[in-house]
């Protein structure tokens, strides 16, 4: 498989091979810079004085959709909406915070 390959293949591999871990560790390196640029400007260092942090399981909206894997994949007989307006018979609330969205930071209220 690999009996001619070239200087420049080998070179496109490398760099694909560099920007597919970039993009793998890019949400790591955000979360590290930020957390060190909090503790410099003497904030909190998990919510940035907010004093509440978004729930992970319904990302900050307070309700979980019940559609596919993939966002833009619709149910049969569904309207397509493109993300415009929610339809209630498509989420339901979320049961981590309550449908608010948040909790109090715990960091902040030591």
């Amino acid at each position: 498989m690999f009996e001619n390959i070239t200087a420049s293949e080998i070179a496109g591999y490398s760099v694909g091979a560099l920007l597919l871990s970039a993009t793998i560790s890019a949400s790591k390196l955000d979360s590290f810079v930020s957390i060190s640029q909090r503790s410099s400007l003497g904030m909190c260092k998990r919510c940035g004085d907010l004093k509440m942090i978004a729930c992970s399981k319904c990302k900050g909206s307070g309700l979980i959709k019940q559609r596919g894997p993939f966002d833009f994949i619709t149910a049969v007989g569904e309207k397509q909406d493109f993300g415009l307006k929610a339809t209630s018979a498509s989420s339901s609330s979320c049961m981590n915070c309550r449908a608010r969205g948040h909790f109090s930071c715990p960091e902040c209220s030591k």
